[in-house]
């Protein structure tokens, strides 16, 4: 179960500096006229058009600063869930949050690929990433004590 904590730290420090990186991008972007990325590999491949796009936020807010928000959440919890003997609540309100998480990526991937026509690599590895945290998440849950 304490593996699936620190599953849970990892993959969610991945996430939150993945999400830091998009979010500077997107400031970057509102500020300059042309800034390039490292994802950016084509025009279907292209973060910067994906994250720059209205159909890439919720609220008006960028995906991927709502991502800044959650990942240390999820990081504070697993970090909990190491000292604590009693787990079995954190690991519950983590799979809640994963949850959450993979269900407004999930519409904002659907979003990139139906109203963007493109695709931002490391939105998708978001995806992938907080899909693997619900995971250690509901994982950690089922094998945790009161």
């Amino acid at each position: 179960m304490k593996k699936y904590a620190k599953a849970i730290i990892v993959l969610s420090s991945i996430g939150a500096l993945n999400a830091l990186y998009l979010t500077s991008l997107f400031i970057r972007t509102k500020w300059q006229e042309h800034v390039g990325s490292v994802c950016d590999i084509n025009s279907y491949a292209s973060c910067t058009s994906v994250i720059t796009n209205p159909h890439a936020q919720f609220l008006g807010v960028p995906v991927c600063s709502i991502a800044l928000v959650v990942y240390p959440v999820l990081i504070a919890l697993g970090v909990a869930a190491l000292k604590r003997q009693a787990t079995r609540n954190l690991f519950y309100v983590a799979s809640i949050l994963s949850a959450m998480g993979l269900m407004l990526n999930v519409v904002y991937v659907y979003n990139e690929v139906v109203y963007i026509e493109a695709i931002c690599v490391l939105c998708v590895g978001c995806t992938v990433l907080i899909a693997l945290d619900l995971f250690a998440s509901i994982r950690g849950y089922l094998l945790s004590s009161q």
